[in-house]
């Protein structure tokens, strides 16, 4: 269990546990920072360790967290759930979130050192000022926060003090600030039902002569369960949708882009031919008219002749007849260019693109899927920022001057796997490759650099690394010196050299030959996505001239 999801489900447990609460998340606390804290008529602190979180911080935040709130809760995964006990106070309490189930190993008891101070600078300043007038003190107009605070916490009831911090937390608004709130407020009272019928029914199966207080109080549980376990059997599925941070609005779709699924090119093969799923008593045979293959990427339909035969949409509105589905430039029975019959094909190439895009968003299910799939593909991607402003160049020649957003491409190189230098010719993007191998060669992060460059300029890569640092060591590989005959040695002078760079044509680069082992590796991983295919088809065996086969079938 990671931290977002003992999160996820300690929110869940939360909101279903009080009867009102307002759930704060990631909320700053002097030096430390809560990654729960719930409001109820008190404050409640909740530190979330996951399993691949260590201790390593707990005492300071511990120190933290008893200055601020009335109740502490340590949330684990099973991992910690044994150890935890020996690392917190004896009042704080221990919830281990387990996959399946929430467990109370021990709760929590009040705080008896919590500071209203602290808790005080929590609040906003306008939420001080309530607390002035409910508790008729002035309202020092003038004083800043700080100075409330301490009034505040010197003159009120520290047990009242702390309801009235709770209460504003709890109906805090944001919008006076014209501000988001990013807090989860729950309120379950209206949800409470007394269970009428329920109790009748227990009653029913009781002897009524001796009835004590105790029993009235287990029949109302009993009857409670009964209700609970009533309202599971009818309850009907709600298949939940959330609103998605990428629109619909914003999402470009085609014929074959990755976000939109097999199902709805299917969906949209029936629309334009105009044909639909056959019911024959109980036997529905669903058609499957394309099909996708995720190795390779490509598309088919396996039976065109059975989709175009004696379809007016298929050989007239969206193809041509003699050469329905067939590739865009046509040739005639004597295998001659058709131009006329190709441009013809275009524009019904054209007619069914623009019945697509104009299809595809007449649907909410379909509206929902497309941005489903587009979102997990996209949303998360944010572009990443990289400061170069610190970096020094040692030995680089005094004559060049970086400029701002070319250290910003050295750092981003530096802490990249792999980047895309995407500037506009002239913008240095030679000089910002070769000063980022220098650094991480004088860093320690690489040991020898290689620069695979076009044949034609191997000899000016040579001439910029020489300028840029005169004092560098560079061995240049140009197609001439990688004849047969010198393979060898050059190969050995990159294997054993200490060079600063070292910069290989193209050509060459090809002809250096690979390990036993990395070709044995790559061959099994295309045997595996061989296999991830063949396992494909043979699942999709089933399906005849495009209609899937009927199982069991007599």
């Amino acid at each position: 269990m990671n931290a977002k999801n003992i999160k996820s489900i300690l929110v869940s447990y939360l909101q279903v546990t009080y009867s009102e609460v307002r759930i704060y998340q990631e909320k700053s606390i002097g030096s430390s920072i809560c990654d729960v804290m719930a409001v109820t008529d008190k404050l409640i602190g909740f530190e979330i360790k996951s399993d691949l979180d260590s201790y390593s911080r707990l005492q300071e935040q511990v120190k933290a967290y008893n200055l601020f709130f009335d109740e502490n809760y340590i949330v684990v995964g099973e991992k910690h759930s044994e150890s935890a006990a020996g690392k917190i106070p004896s009042n704080w309490g221990i919830i281990c979130i387990k996959e399946t189930d929430v467990e109370i190993i021990r709760k929590a008891i009040i705080n008896k050192s919590v500071s209203r101070r602290r808790q005080l600078s929590i609040l906003w300043k306008l939420e001080m000022k309530n607390l002035l007038i409910q508790n008729n003190m002035p309202v020092y107009a003038q004083k800043e926060k700080g100075y409330i605070a301490d009034r505040l916490a010197a003159i009120v009831d520290g047990e009242l003090l702390g309801k009235q911090i709770a209460n504003q937390l709890m109906h805090r608004d944001y919008s006076v600030y014209d501000a988001k709130d990013y807090s989860i407020y729950s309120n379950n009272r209206e949800e409470d039902e007394f269970p009428t019928e329920e109790i009748v029914d227990v009653l029913s199966e009781n002897d009524l002569s001796e009835f004590t207080l105790d029993k009235w109080i287990e029949i109302y549980k009993k009857a409670t369960l009964v209700k609970e376990h009533k309202n599971k059997l009818f309850e009907k599925p709600v298949k939940k949708r959330v609103m998605h941070e990428i629109p619909y609005t914003d999402i470009e779709v085609s014929l074959g882009v990755p976000w939109v699924s097999s199902d709805i090119i299917n969906d949209f093969i029936y629309h334009i031919l105009d044909r639909t799923p056959t019911v024959n008593d109980n036997l529905f045979l669903k058609p499957c008219y394309v099909q996708y293959e995720e190795v390779t990427g490509s598309w088919s339909i396996p039976s065109k002749r059975f989709l175009g035969e004696n379809n007016t949409n298929a050989e007239v509105k969206y193809g041509i007849k003699q050469y329905n589905l067939r590739e865009i430039r046509l040739h005639d029975k004597n295998n001659k260019y058709d131009e006329k019959n190709t441009v013809a094909a275009l524009e019904k190439q054209k007619l069914i693109k623009d019945e697509f895009k104009k299809w595809i968003w007449q649907d909410e299910d379909r509206i929902w899927a497309v941005e489903e799939a587009y979102n997990k593909m996209f949303s998360n991607l944010e572009k990443t920022s990289f400061d170069g402003s610190k970096l020094s160049f040692p030995n680089m020649s005094e004559k060049f001057t970086f400029y701002p957003y070319q250290k910003d491409a050295v750092q981003k190189i530096i802490n990249s796997k792999n980047t895309l230098l995407a500037f506009d010719v002239g913008a240095g993007k030679t000089y910002i490759m070769i000063a980022a191998a220098m650094k991480m060669r004088q860093d320690g992060l690489s040991r020898k650099n290689m620069f695979v460059v076009p044949n034609h300029i191997v000899g000016q890569w040579e001439k910029i690394f020489s300028e840029l640092y005169p004092t560098s060591k560079i061995l240049a590989i140009e197609p001439k010196m990688f004849k047969p005959e010198m393979r060898t040695k050059v190969l050995t002078q990159i294997r054993d050299g200490d060079y600063d760079g070292i910069i290989i044509a193209y050509s060459c680069f090809e002809m250096i030959p690979l390990s036993v082992d990395c070709i044995l590796d790559n061959m099994n991983n295309q045997l595996k996505q061989i296999e991830t295919v063949l396992n494909g088809m043979r699942t999709s065996q089933g399906y005849i001239c495009g209609w899937a086969t009927p199982l069991n079938q007599e």
